[in-house]
C-alpha cells in the first residue's frame, strides 16, 4: 500500500510538473510576443481543457484575452498559445503587424 501511495504521489508530482511548464511556456511566448511595456493590458488566463471553440478542431490551448489596448482600433485582443508554446491564432488576426507598427511608433 506504501508504494502505490508512493506511486500516487510521484505521478501527481509529474502532473504538476508538466502543467507549470505548459503555464510558464505559454507565459514566456505571449510576453515574448509582446515585447517590452506591452499595450496589451487587463489579461486573464484560461487553458481551454476541453479545446477552445473559436478555433478549427477545437485544440487544446491556452487562451490569454486582453481587455484593454493602447493599440488604435483595438478594444481587447485574445491570444491562443498551445499547452508547448506554440502561437495558434490571434484575435485581431493582425495582432503581430499591429504590434510592430506600435513599435515603430514607439521609437526615437
Amino acid at each position: 500500500m506504501a508504494r502505490f501511495f508512493k506511486f500516487l504521489l510521484m505521478l501527481a508530482l509529474a502532473c504538476v510538473g508538466f502543467a507549470a511548464y505548459s503555464y510558464l511556456g505559454a507565459r514566456f511566448t505571449v510576453g515574448r510576443m509582446l515585447g517590452d511595456g506591452a499595450p496589451l493590458s487587463g489579461r486573464t488566463i484560461v487553458f481551454a481543457y476541453h479545446g477552445a471553440p473559436q478555433l478549427p478542431g477545437k485544440q487544446r490551448v491556452w487562451i490569454f484575452t486582453y481587455t484593454q489596448s493602447k493599440l488604435p482600433g483595438v478594444d481587447g485582443a485574445q491570444i491562443f498559445v498551445t499547452f508547448n508554446g506554440r502561437v495558434v491564432a490571434t484575435r485581431p488576426a493582425d495582432l503581430d503587424d499591429r504590434l510592430a507598427a506600435w513599435e515603430k511608433t514607439r521609437l526615437p
